[in-house]
């Protein structure tokens, strides 16, 4: 009868060890069930990006008040026409000399990842030879550093050398440009890996190629994300100055071209918004996502 008795008020406490886990499993719940970090760093960056937006529109349609008051004759575009003219092209289906919007876009678009994927290629091989190999890295880069000098549109002649006018010249001037500016990036990123990380990976008997795949490459992921975020950046802006001059046919730049030569200023503003909502994109949303997810996998941000 005591066995049974004793067996009961184990049980019972037993009951009562497990309701107050559960309850502060609860509690715990409660307190985790708020909006992630993540969620409001999304919200706190488009809020970011939207007051950056208005400061622009805002210095923008101060520039033009005070402008046209001066006199201009040609009358500098205000940002709600501009944007008028934009609704046209993307949703009118106004015209822009014998294309759509969309068809240049298409165009312009094309030519950046052919030309970024050679770039980003080369650029992050040169680049980890050029980091990894102390002994050629300070003669390698004076060559590296001489081309990244070299202005995207004074490759003009090379390239017309080479491949004449049209779509191949501005693939290569954006290459010539952005492989540059990757190659540097990354060769720093991996040379700016501690000394005492690769010297302990080598007292555990790690090789040569261990070494960089498994602890350089890792612990400059971040620094090599950011050269290509560099080397788009560079790239898109290269490749809109590349239409405008080596007669592509068609393209973003080539359309800002047109409009100037037909003193269609409004609608080469037009343009100019598109080129800054697609670089805007590419770098806030793309490769920023891109660059969180890198650091988080490095443990050095919250996800």
């Amino acid at each position: 009868m005591r066995r049974r008795c004793a067996g009961h008020r184990l049980d019972a406490s037993e009951r009562a060890l497990a309701k107050r886990i559960s309850d502060d499993e609860r509690r715990e719940g409660a307190l985790i069930d708020v909006p992630s970090s993540r969620a409001v760093s999304s919200l706190s960056l488009v809020l970011q990006v939207c007051l950056g937006v208005l400061i622009g529109l805002a210095v923008w349609e101060v520039f033009a008040l005070a402008l046209n008051a001066s006199g201009s004759t040609l009358g500098f575009p205000y940002p709600l026409d501009t944007f008028e003219r934009l609704g046209e092209y993307l949703f009118a289906g106004r015209s822009l000399y014998g294309h759509s919007i969309y068809e240049h876009l298409l165009a312009s678009i094309q030519r950046l990842i052919v030309a970024f994927a050679l770039a980003a290629a080369v650029g992050i091989v040169l680049g980890s030879v050029l980091g990894y190999f102390g002994r050629i890295y300070h003669i390698g880069m004076v060559p590296v550093s001489i081309y990244q000098m070299i202005p995207g549109l004074a490759w003009l002649p090379v390239a017309i050398l080479l491949f004449g006018l049209g779509d191949e010249s501005a693939v290569f001037i954006i290459f010539a440009v952005s492989s540059m500016v990757i190659t540097i990036g990354v060769s720093s990123g991996i040379r700016m890996v501690p000394e005492v990380l690769v010297n302990a990976s080598k007292m555990m008997g790690a090789g040569g190629l261990s070494i960089f795949a498994r602890v350089l490459v890792p612990q400059a992921a971040a620094s090599i994300v950011n050269a290509l975020r560099l080397g788009m950046s560079s790239a898109w802006r290269v490749l809109i100055a590349a239409e405008m001059v080596v007669g592509t046919g068609l393209g973003v730049g080539y359309s800002i071209e047109l409009t100037r030569d037909l003193l269609d200023y409004v609608g080469a503003f037009a343009c100019i918004t598109v080129i800054c909502l697609v670089g805007l994109f590419i770098d806030r949303v793309i490769l920023a996502s891109v660059e969180r997810w890198m650091r988080h996998r490095l443990g050095v941000e919250e996800r």
